[in-house]
C-alpha cells in the first residue's frame, strides 16, 4: 500500500479519509471468457457490506456494460467474443439490506454542501461553460504579499514574498509603470476590438426559435436578480431588447460569499448551435511545461469573456427574462456552448509569439515562466505589450507575479 492523503466524500456529504492506494491486478469473468488488468483502489477504513467497489474508471478499461435490472455486466474479450457476469440476487438483497441499517443507526446530521448544490443546480439547467467558477480559488496567503499599484488603497495585486532586493524593485516598478492593464471594475474594460475577434452564434436554421416561458422566482432571488442587471446595464453590458424570437430565463445561484450569481438558460440556444471543435491544451501537458523554472506569474483575465464582443447580428439571441423587462448581452455572456473555444482562439491569437516559450495558457488563465538564466521582469514586459496591443485587463486580486 502506497500512502495517500484526501478524502473520499459520500452522496449526503460524509467525509471518509483515504489511508492509501495500491494496484491489484483485477480478473472479471471465468477463464476462457475473462479480462485481467491493472486497478488503483483507494483504501479507506470504514464500515461496508462490499469489500471492494469498481468505479466507472475501471469498468471503463473493462470496457464493461452493466444492467442493473439483470443484474449483469457484459464485456468483450478474445476479439468478438462477449463474456457475461451474473450477480447472486440473494447476496445483492442480503448486501442492500445490511447498508440500509447500517445507515439507519450511523446516520448523521445532514451538512449543506452549498457550492456542490449550488453547481449541480445550475448544471441541470443551462449548460454553462467551465470557466463560471462556482468554487473559490484556494490562495497561498503565506506565500504572497500585497503591492499597491496605485495610491489608492483598494488598487493592489500579489507578488511572491521570496523576492528580495534589487529583484523585488524591478517587479514593483514595472507592474505600478503598467497598472493601466488591471481592472477594477467593468468600466476600466475598453473591449477587445471586433475586427480581431467577436462571438458568432452558428445557429441551426431548420430549428425553430425557442421563447422558455418565465419562472417564479422567491423574493430573495428577484431582488438579487435586479441588482446584477443593474450592474450589467451600468457595465454597458446588456442592452433592454423588445420584440424576441430567442429568450432565456435566468438562474440564480448561490456563492460561497453568500452572494448570489445571476446566470442564464441557454440550454435551448445551445442545443440548436453546432459543437466548435476548437481545441484546448492538455492540462496534464501545460503543468509538465511549466515545471522546472525558477520564476512563475500567474494571471487571470477580468471578467473574460465579457472582453469579447457578441457579433451585432445574434446579440438579441442572448435574449433573457428579468422580473420587469427583457435584456440581450451585448459581450459574450457565460454559458454559451462555444465560449471557451472563442476565448482560447483569442488567446492563441494574441499570445501566439509567447505561447511555450516563455507562457503557458488555458482558456484565461495564464502563467508567465522564466529559466533560472532569464530576467522575468522582462518576460513580464513581453506579455504586457501584448496585452496593450490587444486592449486585454487582467483581474489584480488574482494574479500572483514572481513566484
Amino acid at each position: 500500500m502506497q500512502p495517500s492523503s484526501g478524502e473520499l466524500i459520500g452522496f449526503s456529504g460524509e467525509r471518509v479519509p483515504i489511508r492509501g492506494h495500491i494496484w491489484l491486478k483485477t480478473t472479471m469473468g471465468n477463464t476462457p471468457l475473462s479480462k485481467t488488468i491493472d486497478v488503483q483502489y483507494l483504501i479507506v477504513n470504514y464500515p461496508s457490506p462490499y469489500n471492494i467497489i469498481l468505479g466507472r474508471p475501471a469498468l471503463n478499461n473493462f470496457r464493461a456494460v452493466v444492467s442493473t435490472l439483470y443484474l449483469c455486466v457484459k464485456f468483450q474479450v478474445q476479439g468478438s467474443k462477449i463474456a457475461t457476469v451474473y450477480s447472486d440476487h440473494q447476496k445483492a438483497r442480503q448486501c442492500y439490506n445490511a447498508s440500509l441499517k447500517r445507515a439507519s443507526t450511523t446516520q448523521k446530521p445532514r451538512q449543506e454542501v452549498k457550492a456542490i448544490h449550488s453547481t449541480s443546480e445550475v448544471l441541470s439547467l443551462a449548460e454553462l461553460d467551465p470557466r463560471n467558477d462556482f468554487q473559490e480559488r484556494p490562495q497561498p496567503v503565506d506565500d504572497l504579499q500585497k503591492v499597491p499599484l496605485t495610491r489608492k488603497a483598494d488598487q493592489f495585486t500579489y507578488i511572491g514574498r521570496a523576492l528580495e532586493g534589487e529583484e523585488q524593485s524591478k517587479l514593483i516598478k514595472v507592474l505600478q509603470d503598467n497598472a493601466d492593464l488591471f481592472a477594477w471594475t467593468p468600466a476600466d474594460m475598453p473591449g477587445i476590438d471586433p475586427r480581431v475577434i467577436c462571438h458568432k452564434l452558428a445557429i441551426n436554421k431548420t430549428i425553430r426559435p425557442i421563447a422558455q416561458k418565465k419562472r417564479n422566482l422567491g423574493a430573495e432571488k428577484v431582488k438579487a436578480a435586479l441588482e446584477e442587471t443593474k450592474k450589467l446595464l451600468n457595465a454597458d453590458f446588456i442592452k433592454e431588447i423588445r420584440f424576441t424570437t430567442w429568450l432565456s430565463n435566468v438562474v440564480m445561484v448561490r456563492k460561497n460569499s453568500g452572494k448570489w450569481r445571476m446566470c442564464v438558460d441557454f440550454t435551448n440556444l445551445n442545443k440548436a448551435c453546432p459543437k466548435d471543435a476548437y481545441p484546448l491544451s492538455c492540462i496534464d501537458k501545460l503543468v509538465d511545461n511549466a515545471s522546472g523554472y525558477k520564476s512563475l506569474t500567474f494571471m487571470d483575465a477580468y471578467s473574460s469573456y465579457n472582453q469579447i464582443l457578441m457579433h451585432p447580428e445574434d446579440q438579441s439571441k442572448t435574449a433573457f427574462i428579468t422580473e420587469h423587462e427583457n435584456f440581450c448581452y451585448k459581450v459574450m455572456p457565460f454559458g454559451l456552448k462555444n465560449a471557451g473555444a472563442t476565448y482560447q482562439r483569442l488567446m492563441d491569437k494574441v499570445f501566439h509569439q509567447q505561447r511555450g516559450r516563455n507562457m503557458e495558457i488555458y482558456v484565461d488563465d495564464m502563467a508567465a515562466k522564466t529559466p533560472s538564466q532569464g530576467s522575468h521582469c522582462d518576460d513580464i514586459q513581453e506579455i504586457f505589450k501584448q496585452i496593450r496591443a490587444y486592449n486585454m485587463r487582467l483581474n489584480p486580486e488574482k494574479c500572483a507575479f514572481g513566484v
